[in-house]
C-alpha cells in the first residue's frame, strides 16, 4: 500500500487571471546552437532541507533509471555554495538539467522548506542568480517538482489549495507531445496535496514568464503542470502538486519530466515490465477452509481442461503470456488420459514454460543426487512431451534448497543459470554456483484459493487484527481496520502490481495454478492491473523470460556499482554524445536518446558495452542528422550565403537554429556575433577566413542535436568597380581651383584613391595627346598659365585588397 504524504499548508492571497497558453509550435523552436559547449551528462538535484517527499521521489527516480546526479541539501552543514564555478568552467557545463524539489513562487522561486510550518529558503539570492545565469548560458532546463504558485514561477497566486486525492487531470495537446508514452489522464493518488493556479500575464512586472504552456489541466482551467519560458529565456517545468515515489501520478509523469529536463539524452533507461509466473501446473493444491480458517491437506484444487481454454482466451484478449511453472509428476500421477495434461499439451505453444522441479519436493535437506533428479527429471518430461523450455532456468518448490550446501553443485551439474528466489525474503540478486537468482514478487492471491469467497475470507483473516484475524502491525505489515470487500481487495492488489510494472523493475510476480481454477481469481487481479496500465500508458509492457530477467537485474546492479564508483562519465558537445570509461574491465551502461538501443515509448534507449578505458561517440536519435548541412552562395565579401539544414530524422515538428562561424587557417572556429539567421551577409572581417554554419535541430523534447556544414573556401575581397564616374568641379580660369570627386564605387572596403591630373592641347593642328601634369596628384588642381588653351581631366585610381581599377573624369576646359 502507498504511504501517505505529509501535508503542507499554505495561507496566501488569491488572484484570478485569465489563462495564458503558449502555442505548441513555439515549443519546437531550437535554442541557438553553440558549437564548442560541453555539457556533462549529470543532473543537479536541489532541496531545501531534504525532508520533502519530492526530494526522496527524485532520488528514487534517478536510482530507478540509473541516472548520474548530485544532490545538494540547502540546510546541510558544509554544503557547497552555488557559484558560477560550481556550475561550469569556461564552455564546460557540469550539469545537463536541474531538478528543484520544492519551490516558492511568491518570493523568488527558490527551494523552500515547510518543515517548521513557515517557508524558509536556505539558498541566497546571489546563489539563485548564479544558477539562472548558468541555465541561460548553456540552455539548461529546470524542473520544479512541487511548487507553490506565484509570479516568480510564471503563475498567479493559488486560488485553491488542499488534497486532490482521487481526482483525474488530463494532458493537453502540448502535454501529450511532451509525455508521448502516456494516453492522457493522470490520476492523483491518496495523500496528494495540490495548488490550483493559472499562468500570470507576461505584461505584469512581477511575472517571470514571457510565456507559459499548460501541459496538465486541473479544475477551472488551472495549470497543474506547465512550461514557463522566462523573460531571460530560460525554460522551467512547474508542477503544483506533490508526489512520493510510490504514487501513480508520480509513476506516470516522472520519466517524461526527466526526459524533458535532460533534453532527451541521458545516462539511464526505463521499461515497463510485466511477468506472472504460475506455479504448480499439473499439481493439485490444498484449499482454504473458510469455516476453520485453516488449510487442511485436501489437495482438492486442480485446473481443468476448460480452465486451459479460459487461460488462452485471457492471454489473447490481453496480448500477454503467463509463464507456466510446471511439475511433470502431476501429469503422470493423473494418468495417461488426464484431460488437463491433454489440454495443455494440445496448446503447448500458447504458453511459456519453466522447470518447477519434477515433484515439487522441498529441497532444503535432500542430497546432491536427489536435487539433480528433481531438476533433470522435469527437463526429461518436457522433452518427452514436446514442451519447449529453457533448460537453464529453474523455480524450486517454495523457493526451497537455495541454502542447501549441495545446491551449487547440483546447478553446476544440471546447467542451471537462473534460479528463482522469494523477493519478500531475498530481494537482492545473488549467485548460487553458476546461477544467479531472480527474486519474484509474491502476491496476495493465495495458493490455496480458487473461489472469491475463499480468497476474501483468507485475506481478511490475514490482515485483520484479533479476534477477527491474525494480523499484527509491523514495520512491513499494516493491518486493516475493517474487512475488505472484493472490489477493495482487487483494487489494492492491482495497485501493487501496477506499481511494480511501472518501476523499471523486471522482477516477476508469482501465483499458483489453483488461482486459475474455480472463479479464476487471478484473472480479476491481473486483468485489473493491465486495464489500469492501458488506461494510462501506451507502450505494451515488456515480458522477459527468466533468463532475460536475470540478465537485466545483473546489468542494473553492475551499473549502479559502476555509477557509484564514478567509472563512467559522459557529455554532449557539437551534437555528439561522448561516453568515457575509467574502469579496468568492460561496463554495460544504459543510455537514452541516442541511436543505440531500441524504440520504446516513442524513444530510443538501451544497454551498450563500453570497453575498459574506452571512449565512444554516439549520435542523438531524435532529431538525427542523416545528411550534413551545407552552404549555398558565392563566398566573397558582400554576398549573401544561405544555410541548407541538411536532412534530419525526428519526431515532428522539428525547429532549426543557426550559428555562423569563421576561422583563419586552422585556428579554432569562433561564433560570429548576432549571425544566427538562416542567411548571412559576408562582411570585410571575413576576408581570408573560412566560414561554416552550425545547425541546431530540435523537437519538443530533444534539442542537443547539432550538425556542422563543411568549411567554405577563404572569403575573397571584391575589387573596386565604378558605379558612377568621378567629375571635376570649379572654374577653368587661370588661378582658379578645380576639384575632382571620387565617384561611386563598389567593392570591399576600405577603398583608397589616388589622382593624376592630365592636360591636352586644343590649339595645335597636330594633337600632342593627353599629358600628365607633373606633381598634380591630389584631388585639387590650381589652373596655371601653362594650362591656358588646354583641356583638363583626372585619372582616379581606386585600390583595395583585391586590386585596383582606374577611371577618368570627363574633360573640362579649355583653360583661359
Amino acid at each position: 500500500m502507498f504511504s501517505p504524504l505529509s501535508k503542507i499548508k499554505f495561507l496566501l492571497p488569491a488572484i484570478v487571471v485569465a489563462l495564458l497558453v503558449w502555442g505548441v509550435s513555439n515549443a519546437t523552436a531550437a535554442f541557438t546552437a553553440h558549437s564548442g559547449q560541453r555539457v556533462d551528462l549529470k543532473v543537479l538535484l536541489l532541496t531545501a532541507d531534504g525532508t520533502e517527499p519530492a526530494f526522496a521521489a527524485w532520488k528514487a527516480q534517478f536510482k530507478r533509471e540509473g541516472v548520474p546526479y548530485e544532490a545538494i541539501i540547502g540546510t546541510a552543514s558544509g554544503r557547497p555554495t552555488l557559484t558560477a564555478a560550481k556550475f561550469a568552467a569556461g564552455n564546460h557545463a557540469f550539469y545537463q538539467g536541474v531538478v528543484v524539489a520544492t519551490a516558492d513562487g511568491t518570493s523568488g522561486g527558490r527551494p523552500i522548506s515547510f518543515a517548521t510550518g513557515t517557508g524558509v529558503t536556505p539558498f541566497s539570492a546571489a546563489e539563485w542568480s548564479a544558477l539562472q545565469t548558468f541555465e541561460s548560458t548553456f540552455a539548461i532546463r529546470q524542473l520544479v517538482a512541487n511548487a507553490y504558485p506565484g509570479p516568480a514561477l510564471g503563475l498567479n497566486y493559488a486560488t485553491q489549495t488542499g488534497a486532490i486525492d482521487g481526482t483525474t487531470a488530463n494532458l493537453t495537446a502540448a502535454g501529450l507531445q511532451t509525455f508521448r508514452y502516456l494516453v492522457g489522464p493522470v490520476k492523483f493518488d491518496s495523500g496528494t496535496f495540490g495548488a490550483s493556479a493559472t499562468p500570470c500575464a507576461p505584461a505584469e512586472a512581477t511575472c517571470s514568464a514571457a510565456s507559459f504552456e499548460t501541459l496538465l489541466t486541473g479544475s477551472a482551467g488551472s495549470a497543474l503542470l506547465g512550461i514557463a519560458t522566462t523573460k531571460d529565456e530560460r525554460e522551467e517545468m512547474i508542477a503544483t502538486f506533490d508526489g512520493n515515489e510510490n504514487q501513480l501520478h508520480t509513476a506516470e509523469l516522472r520519466h517524461g519530466m526527466l526526459n524533458w529536463v535532460t533534453r532527451g539524452i541521458y545516462l539511464g533507461r526505463e521499461r515497463n515490465y510485466f511477468a506472472m509466473q504460475v506455479d504448480d501446473v499439473f499439481l493439485p493444491n490444498d484449499g482454504w477452509d473458510t469455516a476453520t480458517n485453516t488449510t487442511p491437506e485436501n489437495e482438492n484444487i486442480r485446473m481443468t481442461a476448460a480452465d486451459v481454454t479460459r487461460l488462452i482466451n485471457f492471454q489473447n484478449s490481453n496480448a500477454i503470456k503467463l509463464d507456466m511453472a510446471f511439475n511433470g509428476e502431476g501429469s503422470v500421477a493423473a494418468g495417461s488420459a488426464d484431460p488437463l495434461t491433454s489440454a495443455f499439451l494440445a496448446n503447448r505453444s500458447q504458453f511459456r514454460w519453466i522447470n518447477h522441479t519434477y515433484a515439487h519436493l522441498n529441497l532444503d535437506a535432500p542430497n546432491l543426487a536427489a536435487i539433480k533428479a528433481q531438476i533433470q527429471d522435469n527437463i526429461t518430461w518436457a522433452s518427452a512431451h514436446g514442451v519447449s523450455i529453457n533448460a537453464t532456468e529453474l523455480v524450486t518448490g517454495d523457493h526451497s534448497g537455495l541454502a542447501n550446501p549441495a545446491m551449487a553443485q547440483a546447478l553446476t551439474d544440471t546447467g542451471i543459470r537462473s534460479i528463482a528466489a522469494d523477493n519478500s525474503k531475498q530481494p537482492s540478486q545473488y549467485g548460487i554456483g553458476p546461477a544467479l537468482t531472480f527474486p519474484r514478487f509474491p502476491t496476495n492471491v493465495f495458493y490455496n484459493a480458487q473461489f472469491r469467497d475463499q480468497q476474501l475470507d483468507e485475506y481478511n483473516y490475514v490482515y485483520l487484527p484479533p479476534p477477527a484475524g491474525a494480523c499484527v502491525n509491523t514495520a512491513t505489515t499494516t493491518c486493516l481496520t475493517a474487512p475488505a470487500t472484493w472490489d477493495q481487495y482487487v483494487d489494492r492488489e492491482a495497485t501493487i502490481i501496477l506499481q511494480h510494472m511501472v518501476g523499471n523493475d523486471p522482477r516477476p510476480h508469482f501465483a499458483h495454478q489453483s488461482n486459475l481454477a474455480g472463479d479464476g481469481i487471478l484473472y480479476s487481479v491481473v486483468g485489473e492491473s493491465l486495464a489500469r496500465y492501458r488506461t494510462y500508458f501506451k507502450p505494451p509492457p515488456v515480458q522477459l523470460t527468466s533468463t532475460e530477467i536475470v540478465a537485466e537485474l545483473r546489468r542494473q546492479n553492475a551499473w549502479a556499482d559502476a555509477l557509484a564508483a564514478g567509472k563512467i562519465t559522459g557529455y554532449v558537445e557539437d551534437g555528439k554524445v561522448t561516453l568515457l570509461s575509467t574502469a579496468a574491465s568492460a561496463v554495460e551502461l544504459p543510455i537514452t536518446g541516442t541511436t543505440t538501443g531500441t524504440l520504446y515509448g516513442d524513444q530510443m534507449s538501451g544497454w551498450m558495452t563500453l570497453g575498459a578505458g574506452a571512449t565512444v561517440t554516439l549520435s542523438p536519435s531524435d532529431p538525427r542528422n542523416t545528411a550534413a548541412p551545407s552552404i549555398s552562395g558565392t563566398v566573397r565579401d558582400g554576398s549573401t550565403l544561405t544555410a541548407n539544414t541538411g536532412t534530419w530524422s525526428a519526431t515532428p515538428t522539428i525547429g532549426y537554429s543557426y550559428q555562423w562561424q569563421r576561422r583563419l587557417g586552422t585556428a579554432a572556429w569562433t561564433d560570429i556575433n548576432a549571425a544566427t539567421a538562416k542567411t548571412y551577409q559576408v562582411v570585410p572581417a571575413d576576408i581570408g577566413r573560412s566560414l561554416r554554419v552550425v545547425v541546431g535541430a530540435a523537437n519538443r523534447i530533444s534539442s542537443w542535436s547539432l550538425a556542422l556544414s563543411g568549411a567554405s573556401a577563404g572569403v575573397t575581397a571584391v575589387p573596386p568597380a565604378n558605379a558612377a564616374a568621378p567629375a571635376i568641379s570649379g572654374n577653368t580660369t587661370v588661378g582658379s581651383t578645380l576639384t575632382t570627386s571620387n565617384g561611386t564605387w563598389t567593392g570591399t572596403s576600405p577603398i583608397t584613391y589616388t589622382y593624376q591630373w592630365e592636360r591636352t592641347s586644343t590649339l595645335l593642328i597636330i594633337s600632342l595627346g593627353w599629358r600628365t601634369i607633373s606633381g598634380q596628384t591630389s584631388p585639387t588642381h590650381v589652373v596655371t598659365s601653362a594650362d591656358r588653351g588646354e583641356r583638363l581631366r583626372v585619372l582616379v585610381k581606386a585600390t583595395n585588397a583585391a586590386g585596383s581599377t582606374s577611371v577618368y573624369t570627363a574633360a573640362v576646359g579649355p583653360a583661359r
